[in-house]
């Protein structure tokens, strides 16, 4: 007769001597109580088919001295160890992100207690003693699989980490990436939101979506903290990068002769070029002045590409053919300078 009894993967009840005891991998989740009161049982080895443990699941199990929980556990219940009181030992893998308090309560012999940082501040409700070294684990982020890494950054951020070792400066530069898909949790966890500010982890880029994220959240606070931001928070690095476009901008005005004013409408559009050129030295030159207005120059015609310049637009060159068919408009050398205020 089996010592278990297993209901649709659920541990329901162990209904063994105690001992050392394996529980099958067909187990999916340790039921409520299903080792309630188990006082024979010395050690307990949990498969890695487990996700989750119940509450009471091993409460009053007071001669285990160590219990290894697999990384395949996401949540432990209320109390789910409460009462073992001869355990000296525990570490809650990265993959937990689900402890419900007390759930190590009366656990009056435990000295090393590890866990992920992202439970930093309920600590003193999952595990009421006062004399247990508590270690806060932070792992190396390139090692934690991308679901997890978002909560990872809300434990780094929670546990006021430092920012300047290699493993702090992995952080911060996920967490400086990722800053618009984080924007939610942080605002969830001012911890995060905090850090981003502090450290100056937002993008110039991303400044615009993660303040509507702040106020449609209606927190006043967090939205005062934002526009503050906002208004003087940019970081150094943005600052430098906005300065040298506009002295490069600068440049190209007197090198180009056209209108700064009139440049940004061709910024980032895609120009194609056929026959001799006339106010333009040669095809890099026109290059140059495409670059620096911040658009392209290209020698293959694609739907990709929004104009061709020549100055024979209505001849039927291939290249103009090309251009029709592809719906690309075409303009010429004079309406270019036109476009871009290029004073000829």
């Amino acid at each position: 007769m089996s010592d278990f009894r297993i209901e649709n993967g659920e541990l329901v009840e162990y209904t063994g001597k105690g001992g050392d005891v394996v529980i099958p991998d067909s187990v999916t989740s340790i039921g409520y109580r299903a080792f309630y009161d188990c006082h024979r049982l010395t050690s307990i080895s949990i498969p890695d088919s487990v996700t989750s443990i119940g509450k009471e699941a091993f409460s009053n199990c007071s001669s285990p001295t160590s219990i290894s929980i697999p990384d395949s556990v996401t949540s432990i219940g209320e109390e789910a160890f409460s009462g073992c009181s001869r355990l000296t030992s525990i570490s809650v893998p990265d993959s937990v992100t689900s402890i419900e308090a007390p759930a190590f309560t009366e656990c009056e012999n435990l000295q090393d207690f590890t866990c992920p940082s992202s439970f930093a501040k309920q600590l003193q409700t999952i595990l009421p003693q006062t004399k247990t070294l508590i270690i806060l684990q932070i792992p190396d982020i390139s090692d934690i699989s991308a679901k997890f890494r978002p909560g990872a950054a809300v434990g780094f951020a929670e546990d006021n980490r430092d920012c300047t070792d290699e493993n702090g400066k992995k952080y911060i530069k996920y967490i400086k990436a990722n800053a618009a898909k984080l924007a939610g949790m942080a605002i969830e966890h001012p911890d995060l939101f905090y850090l981003m500010l502090r450290e100056k982890l937002i993008f110039a880029k991303d400044l615009d979506a993660f303040t509507k994220a702040v106020q449609d959240s209606g927190n006043t606070e967090l939205i005062a903290a934002i526009l503050d931001y906002a208004n003087s928070g940019v970081s150094e690095e943005d600052k430098a990068k906005v300065q040298q476009k506009k002295e490069t901008l600068d440049t190209n005005v007197t090198n180009f002769l056209f209108d700064a004013e009139q440049i940004e409408q061709i910024s980032g559009i895609t120009f194609a070029v056929t026959g001799r050129l006339k106010t333009f030295a040669n095809r890099n030159e026109l290059q140059a002045c495409l670059e620096a207005c911040g658009a392209t120059l290209t020698e293959r015609l694609s739907r990709d590409v929004n104009y061709l310049i020549t100055n024979t637009p209505d001849s039927g060159t291939a290249k103009n053919r090309e251009a029709e068919s592809l719906g690309i408009s075409r303009i010429t050398e004079a309406q270019f300078n036109e476009m871009v205020g290029r004073k000829v």
